[in-house]
């Protein structure tokens, strides 16, 4: 059952036995594992089923440090959540999430890395990865390359053990954002309710078990949810925001004794490398791999990633980078100018520079015709912004491929989340993210530009082409992953993780936190299939706990009769 949380009197108390904060990839992964059994379950989304732009300004804040975007471009505040977002191409008008998991040293700790170490290993955690495969309806669970190469697409002929081939699969994004939900709402056991914000988390008078939470509609309109195991999935901000914000008790806020809460955020940035220059333009149809492809029915693509021996010998964070084509130089700027040209058309004012501009498009008005021609052949059934090994006329565009790298961030206790003086329309202080790069990611990503100018040289199969050394002033130009992690840590010493490895907030009996803010390092792997392995895992915890009692509250009709009274 859905409800829109406005339709509830005001100021009234509903009582289940579990409650899930928040209805993104991983509220909806818990949520599925509850469904239809005999223990009632309500989960709290603070939007709509649509985006609404003022329930969207609640995710709004700031960031100290290195450039970064609105915060609340990052996140989705919608039913479905950030699954919103995501627009990997997978197909005709299809959009999909990239998953893999992390690797087994992401867990490790390691000498040379301040506070890496799980509290458990991948061998613990790849039997919840096998069955997050099949929520995320994704392939055979292997990323092994041999298990996914064709004789037509091949993994890059490198000489040493420093690179290797790995798989990453796809799935669509319509499994969050529209198939389970249905499922969710047709479950008998579970009360979801929309536009509920919660606000507080309120506890007993030694802040060792939460009691309830304070959900507000509105300004003026709120109510409390009671139960007897509580989950946040807000995300990497909001579940730390939220902990610091229930201060009534504990003044640094809930699960904050060891002032930990926040801490250790991690976010990357996908970064050029630098440009790998053939010497044979058949180079191209050689590296289909490294393109989206179905294969066995299952979008995959490859990406090049350091081996565990050389992270551990020069001690480097982990590293995956994607190789995307790319036109030669002059013909990209052509592309610049005539989008400067038409945006400046656009505006009824010229630019400085206009015939500079305007050369550069005559120059290379043959290739602006063949790109304009190829972008609508894009449009056509599974050729969209991927795909390009397809296209056999498309290749002959192409001169490099562009080394696109997402790096491992160190945990550093001064990349926080802490609240911010100003206040959202709920009147709740917002989320200020204190972030930046320190030498340690500097130095992996310097160090890997080295490593694939040696190795392409060594393979003999062009020149490779470093970028700049980055400065902190140009990481505006390049996208961040919005992977929050990292804020409520954890680890089983209460000094230094906030959840302990069951993922129970330490202190708190019967509060738990799902999602990337649990994880102890981030790894370069997306962290959706994590996410959703941990869920997993959390939930057969919480169904232990609760025992499957054949007892239950029947909160789903007194939800029902209450909004039916209130018509």
């Amino acid at each position: 059952m859905i409800i829109d949380a406005h339709s509830l009197p005001p100021n009234i108390s509903l009582e289940v036995e579990v409650c899930i904060v928040g209805g993104g990839p991983a509220g909806i992964a818990l949520a599925r594992e509850f469904a239809n059994q005999k223990f009632q379950v309500c989960l709290l989304e603070s939007g709509g089923c649509k985006l609404e732009q003022d329930i969207q300004s609640l995710a709004d804040g700031k960031v100290i440090g290195d450039p970064y975007p609105n915060l609340s471009e990052s996140r989705c505040r919608q039913f479905g959540g950030t699954a919103h977002t995501w627009g990997s191409p997978i197909g005709y008008k299809q959009s999909g999430f990239r998953c893999f998991p992390l690797d087994k040293i992401d867990f490790e700790q390691r000498e040379w890395l301040p506070y890496s170490g799980w509290p458990f290993t991948r061998t613990d955690l790849d039997p919840f990865y096998q069955r997050a495969h099949q929520v995320c309806q994704l392939g055979a669970f292997t990323y092994n390359v041999e298990d996914w190469e064709k004789t037509s697409a091949r993994r890059l002929p490198l000489k040493s053990d420093r690179f290797m081939t790995t798989i990453s699969q796809y799935s669509s994004r319509s499994i969050f954002t529209q198939d389970y939900q249905q499922q969710i709402g047709q479950a008998s056991n579970i009360t979801t309710l929309l536009h509920a914000t919660v606000v507080e988390i309120e506890t007993d008078e030694v802040a060792k078990s939460v009691t309830r939470l304070r959900v507000a509609c509105s300004q003026d309109k709120q109510f409390w949810i009671s139960a007897k195991v509580f989950v946040l999935a807000t995300g990497g901000i909001e579940n730390a925001r939220l902990l610091l914000l229930s201060n009534r008790v504990q003044k640094t806020g809930l699960g904050n004794q060891n002032e930990l809460v926040g801490r250790f955020f991690m976010e990357r940035r996908y970064i050029s490398c630098g440009m790998l220059v053939p010497y044979n333009r058949h180079f191209f149809d050689r590296t289909s791999l490294y393109d989206i492809r179905n294969v066995r029915g299952v979008p995959v693509m490859a990406q090049v990633t350091l081996s565990e021996n050389l992270m551990h010998r020069e001690q480097l964070l982990n590293f995956g980078a994607q190789l995307l084509p790319r036109p030669q130089f002059h013909q990209r700027e052509a592309i610049r100018s005539l989008k400067t040209l038409l945006t400046s058309v656009y505006h009824a004012k010229l630019p400085k520079n206009t015939l500079e501009h305007l050369g550069n498009a005559i120059r290379d008005s043959n290739y602006i015709a063949a790109a304009t021609f190829w972008a609508a052949i894009r449009q056509l059934p599974g050729l969209q912004r991927s795909y390009w090994s397809y296209l056999n006329f498309e290749k002959r565009r192409f001169s490099m491929l562009e080394v696109i790298s997402q790096f491992e961030q160190a945990p550093d206790p001064n990349n926080r989340v802490v609240l911010s003086h100003e206040r959202d329309r709920l009147n709740q202080n917002k989320a200020e993210v204190h972030w930046q790069l320190n030498n340690i990611d500097l130095y992996t990503i310097e160090r890997v530009k080295k490593i694939w100018a040696e190795e392409v040289a060594r393979a003999g199969i062009g020149k490779f082409q470093p970028a700049e050394v980055l400065k902190a002033k140009e990481l505006a130009l390049y996208r961040p992953s919005c992977h929050h992690m990292g804020t409520t840590r954890m680890h089983d010493n209460p000094r230094q993780g906030v959840v302990n490895a069951n993922c129970r907030v330490h202190g708190i009996e019967n509060l738990y936190i799902a999602g990337s803010s649990v994880f102890p390092t981030s790894g370069y792997a997306n962290p959706t299939l994590t996410i959703i392995a941990l869920a997993i895992r959390l939930a057969d915890h919480i169904k232990a706990i609760l025992n499957v009692s054949p007892e239950i509250i029947s909160t789903g009709l007194e939800v029902d009769n209450l909004v039916s009274n209130n018509r």
